[in-house]
Parts: structure tokens; C-alpha cells; sequence
């Protein structure tokens, strides 16, 4: 009998155990520019098809982790992909935002970082160039 209660169990977990997404990957890597790690902002993949953009943080160690709304990774496929930091104005003064990365990675039109993303893992690091 109780083999029998634990049957329904390990067969539930080998079968998420052996379920993988054909079209879904996750994508990790670091941002670096002058050789550095990039200690902040954000990174975002825009699909050259349609479908949602991915974005992260990026840590202070230059490291950042793919995410598709809550879910963590994004879908296969062609990604161009932009990298924004930029300092936050003090409230109530009339200082304006700086560019902390090149102009260019921040829109999708002119960013020359693309990423083909497989089933799977994919490390992902970004060279930033001004």
C-alpha cells in the first residue's frame, strides 16, 4: 500500500523533471563598457518577431538574469538588444537625467547588440563600445 501512495508522487516529479520548452530559453551574462563591469541600469531584448520584451536589472557586478514579465527567461528566437543607465536628478531641482551608456544601445533602432536566443541556457555578454 504504500508504494502505491508513493507512485502518483514520483511520477508527477519525473515528469517535470523531464519537460523542457522547445521554444523557451533563459539568458544570462555581464555588461561591460571601457573594460568594466557596468554597475547598474537596465537591459531589455526586443524581438525582431513578435512578441514580449524580456528585460533585467543589472547588478552591481555587471551580472544580469533575463526576464519575461514574472517568468524568468524569454523566447527563442532574433533579439536586438539595449542597455540604459543614467544618473536619477535630485527631487526638486531642475538638474536633467545623464547618459551613463553610449546613446546608441538605447533604442532598439540603434543598437548594434543582437542575440539569437536557443532552448536552453544562452550566456549572453554584452560589450558595450563607444
Amino acid at each position: 500500500m504504500r508504494y502505491l501512495l508513493l507512485a502518483p508522487g514520483a511520477v508527477l516529479f519525473l515528469t517535470v523533471l523531464g519537460c523542457s520548452d522547445p521554444n523557451w530559453g533563459s539568458a544570462s551574462g555581464t555588461v561591460t563598457t571601457n573594460g568594466k563591469p557596468l554597475a547598474s541600469g537596465v537591459v531589455a531584448f526586443h524581438p525582431t518577431n513578435d512578441g514580449p520584451v524580456a528585460v533585467s536589472s543589472i547588478s552591481p557586478d555587471g551580472r544580469f538574469k533575463a526576464m519575461t514579465g514574472a517568468k524568468a527567461g524569454l523566447s527563442v528566437g532574433e533579439y536586438k538588444v539595449t542597455v540604459i543607465d543614467q544618473t536619477i536628478p535630485k527631487m526638486g531641482t531642475t538638474e536633467s537625467a545623464k547618459l551613463l551608456t553610449p546613446a546608441k544601445y538605447m533604442s532598439e533602432k540603434t543598437t548594434d547588440l543582437t542575440v539569437t536566443i536557443k532552448a536552453g541556457p544562452n550566456a549572453v555578454n554584452l560589450i558595450l563600445n563607444d
